[in-house]
Parts: structure tokens; C-alpha cells; sequence
């Protein structure tokens, strides 16, 4: 089964054995920005990329966002795979003194050795927790879904013994962590880019000129496009009028929401959701696509 969630910012599957070979490709395309792990049940799987990288039952892998790589899943192999949207890193490894090290894990492509009684006992529950929220129509909550894709990455964490090496962040990286930080804080409040200069101690310059060096985004687009990451996903998923959306976004009324989301989408917030709902009764008529559907 394949879920999209928010969107398609999640990504989720339970590959069964089966007699034939599956690939699965990852960091291209629609999902270049997508962050992925699989958890090796039964048999082995090869992970492609410079080169072949063989993951051995009761395994886990990690391949990080814009790696291009394919997952090859022989006959009889049992694998869980679980992707998300890089834009849903600063909801999944949250604010804390986790946080580094969680996204240093999803910064490298990495193998962790585990065993089968840690794949049944820790990461099973887990998955099919996140497996029956995907499932359940009146579910589906991306804060729980989140939470618990951050539960997934403490456990691989602790297993990968990287507490043993020293983590090294570029000033770059340090910046932008605290900047992605403030501004899950505080969209919803529209701040200004100099508010979280003045709360990062720095100049508009810097953080401009950082931002468009990694990002090639400037900091004013960072913010306008989380705004519209959740401005979409109640558009899509909740029955509030546009004017408590616009309300529960920090605009002042819902004509400023609807500029500033035509400027940003070309279209009005009202058009996105009359459209989404054709769009969604139409695809609830064919069958659900695969994981395989990945390119």
C-alpha cells in the first residue's frame, strides 16, 4: 500500500515477499527532495548509488534527501519503506537537543546492524502504527505521523553509535537549523524577515546571502513557502472557510490570504479547494498506486 500524505510528502509501503525482482528509485524528480528509510525484515536488499551497497536482513538504511539511488528488492525479501519531504524536517526532528543529532543521521546515507528482535519489538509497532494512521480516512494527522517518523529516527540513532563521532556543522548549517527553527515557531504570527534577524542576531545580508548559497531561495521565500505548505494542506484536508484559515495563518482578513496565495499560486485559495475536492472524488475512483509508481 502507498499513502500520500499531506500532499505527497510521506511516503509509505510494506513490501511483501514476493518471486519477483523490485526496484524502487529515490532522489529525483518529484522526489528528490524526499528523505528515505527501509527496514530489512526478511532477506537482503541492494541500495544503488556510486556504488552497490548490500543491506542485510534485520538492517536499516537511510538515504538522505536529493541522493539519487535505487532500492533493489530481490524475490523473497521482506522490506518497510518510509519517505518524507524534506520540507517536513523541522516537524520531524522538532527543536530540541535531538535535533542535531537526528538531522546529522539524515544528512549521510548510512547502513545500521540491528537485530531481528529489535526490528519485531522496536521498529514493527512503530511502522504499523504509522501504517494504520495512513489507512484510517478520518486519520491520517500529520502531527502524529511526524511524531512518530521522529520516534522512528531516535531508535535508529541510538543504534548507529554515531554519539561516538564528533558531529561537525558548518556555520552555514548552524544558521539555517535555527532559522528553519524560529520560522516553525512563528509562521503562523507573519513575521518579518528582520524579526528573525533581530532574534538570530544577525544581519538581513548574512542570512540572505546564506539562504540563497544553499538554498538558492531567498529568507522571505523560506517563509512564504512554509505558510503555504499549511495554508494548502487545510485547504485541502479541512471544511474551515478561507476566512478562519486566513485567520489561524495570521492574516487579517481573508482577501490579504487570498492576494497573497494567488500572488504565490497563481489561482485563489477558493479555486485550490473546489479543485482538490474534483480532483480527490476522481482519484478515489481508481485503484490506489503502488510504491513501485516511484520513478
Amino acid at each position: 500500500m502507498l499513502a500520500n500524505i499531506i500532499g505527497s510528502m510521506v511516503r509509505f509501503e510494506s513490501i511483501k515477499s514476493s518471486l519477483q525482482t523490485r526496484t524502487f528509485s529515490t532522489g529525483q524528480d518529484s522526489f528528490r527532495d524526499f528523505n528515505l528509510m527501509g527496514w530489512v525484515q526478511w532477506g537482503e536488499v541492494s541500495v544503488v548509488m556510486d556504488e552497490t551497497h548490500q543491506v542485510t536482513e534485520s538492517s536499516i538504511f537511510c538515504i538522505p534527501h536529493k541522493k539519487s539511488a535505487k532500492v533493489v528488492v530481490p524475490p523473497g525479501s521482506q522490506i518497510w519503506i518510509l519517505g518524507y519531504s524534506d520540507d517536513l524536517t523541522a516537524l520531524v526532528t522538532g527543536a530540541d537537543h535531538d535535533s542535531v543529532k537526528l538531522d546529522v543521521l539524515m544528512r549521510q546515507f548510512s547502513i545500521t546492524q540491528c537485530n531481528k528482535q529489535s526490528i519485531t519489538e522496536e521498529f514493527l509497532p512503530l511502522l504499523r502504527l504509522i501504517e494504520v494512521e495512513i489507512a484510517t480516512a478520518n486519520k491520517r494527522s500529520r502531527n502524529v505521523i511526524c511524531s512518530l517518523i521522529r520516534v522512528l529516527l531516535i531508535c535508529i540513532y541510538r543504534l548507529s553509535n554515531m554519539d561516538t563521532k564528533p558531529i561537525v556543522r558548518s556555520p552555514d548549517e548552524l544558521v539555517l537549523q535555527q532559522f528553519r527553527q524560529l520560522v516553525e515557531v512563528e509562521y503562523r504570527n507573519r513575521r518579518t524577515v528582520s524579526f528573525y534577524c533581530e532574534a538570530m542576531a544577525m544581519t538581513y545580508d548574512r542570512l540572505h546571502a546564506i539562504c540563497q548559497r544553499n538554498l538558492q531561495k531567498s529568507p522571505l521565500q523560506l517563509i512564504n513557502h512554509r505558510i503555504l505548505m499549511e495554508a494548502t494542506l487545510r485547504l485541502k484536508k479541512s471544511s474551515d472557510s478561507i476566512q478562519v484559515i486566513a485567520n489561524r495563518l495570521g492574516f487579517s482578513n481573508a482577501s490579504q490570504f487570498s492576494h497573497f496565495f494567488k500572488k504565490e499560486m497563481g489561482h485563489s485559495p477558493s479555486h485550490f479547494k473546489r479543485h482538490y475536492a474534483v480532483k480527490t472524488t476522481e482519484q478515489n475512483e481508481l485503484s490506489e498506486a503502488g510504491f513501485s509508481d516511484w520513478p
